[in-house]
């Protein structure tokens, strides 16, 4: 495994955290306007900066309009068959799971 695919696999991770963050962040927004709408409480001022705040990340974190450095799907399975056809008894073992389904 060289450096470049080293970088690739820890971009992927703090994608993958970064990701979770802000899906976590956005439930949480989500749940604590459902509460406060329920106990009564009207601020239309909150909720529309909280709305407007969660539709950004909404947007931020979506794959299909934002990708600001985000590591694609097909550059982790280039190498992850890198690594595979690199090695002789993970080849063997990859074509004999493969032939199986």
């Amino acid at each position: 495994m060289n450096d470049r695919d080293i970088q690739l696999v820890l971009r992927a991770k703090r994608q993958i955290q970064r990701e979770t963050a802000t899906r976590s962040f956005l439930v949480f927004g989500v749940v604590f306007c459902a509460v406060l709408r329920f106990l009564g409480v009207e601020a239309p001022f909150l909720y529309l900066t909280l709305f407007v705040l969660l539709f950004i990340c909404l947007l931020l974190s979506s794959d299909l309009l934002v990708n600001f450095g985000s590591v694609s799907k097909k550059d982790l399975v280039s190498v992850i068959e890198r690594h595979i056809h690199s090695d002789a008894d993970m080849l063997t073992r990859y074509s004999s799971v493969k032939s199986r389904t």
